[in-house]
């Protein structure tokens, strides 16, 4: 068994570790650790030592707000980047414009080449809330609306 390596009042990115927490269950030490932002989280040491977890996850979602305003592609479909601050996950979607290749004009609404008929889908949160088709693209439009 391998002598523990002592990482307490250490700072890896934006962890402070605080104590020894336990062993996973391939044998690495746990620890407790204390991120900028007040979280706390338990991290393998392996994770720490190597550079791999450098916060709680905050830095992730900072680096994926900061990614979204310097895309091209979201400021083509999005607009204008300074109104990403007033955005969140739910409404983002809401707020995209339609594609330039958009046969039905609906966001959603698309036209099925094989079965000939037309598709109304809703995505939320990751999961398909909507996937029904329709003969009248009338029909699926009010259906994508309704949902």
């Amino acid at each position: 068994m391998q002598k523990r390596i002592d990482l307490a009042n250490q700072t890896f990115g934006r962890l402070t570790v605080i104590s020894f927490f336990g062993s996973s269950s391939n044998g690495n030490a746990l620890w407790l650790c204390q991120c900028q932002c007040g979280n706390k989280c338990i991290v393998d040491s392996q994770r720490l030592q190597k550079g791999f977890t450098r916060s709680c996850g905050c830095l992730r979602s900072e680096i994926s707000r900061l990614n979204i305003k310097a895309n091209n592609q979201t400021k083509k479909y999005m607009g204008n980047p300074k109104n990403f601050q007033l955005i969140n996950r739910t409404n983002l979607v809401a707020s995209t414009l339609k594609r330039s290749n958009n046969k039905s004009g609906v966001i959603g609404v698309s036209w099925d080449k094989t079965a000939q008929k037309w598709v109304a889908r809703l995505y939320f949160q990751g999961h398909l809330v909507l996937n029904r088709v329709y003969v009248h693209m009338e029909d699926a439009i009010a259906a994508r609306k309704a949902a």
